[in-house]
């Protein structure tokens, strides 16, 4: 991703992220940001295209470093995913019903990588 907030969405699914960061001072400096992103970020981050395309090539972008990124990233801002997000929303607004406690997370299913993929005939 770059700093778009589709990263706090895919981190729901507790999947690998790459924050490619190559213009983030001007970006910062012209748009403005709630938070530094390349502080704390919920995987790897990246400032060339060069860098990029190692950080595939070697697989470092799913690493131990990447999860443990990623596990801190989804503590801060994934608190209450448990998958029951939308009904909590519908009982409490729409049905005024007391707020439901937050249940045990629901854990995503692996992706499914190439390796893994079979072209039927």
């Amino acid at each position: 991703t770059d700093y778009s907030s589709i990263m706090f969405d895919y981190a729901v699914l507790d999947r690998p992220i790459v924050v490619h960061a190559d213009d983030w001072d001007t970006f910062r400096a012209s748009r403005g940001a709630y938070l530094d992103i390349t502080a704390r970020p919920p995987g790897h981050v990246t400032y060339s295209q060069g860098e990029l395309v190692r950080l595939f090539e070697s697989g470092g972008w799913r690493d131990g470093e990447s999860a443990a990124l990623r596990a801190d990233f989804r503590a801060r801002f994934c608190e209450f995913e448990d998958g029951r997000a939308a009904e909590r929303v519908v009982r409490t607004l729409l049905l005024g019903e007391a707020m439901p406690a937050t249940g045990a997370a629901r854990i995503p299913g692996p992706a499914v990588g190439a390796d893994q993929l079979t072209r039927s005939s």
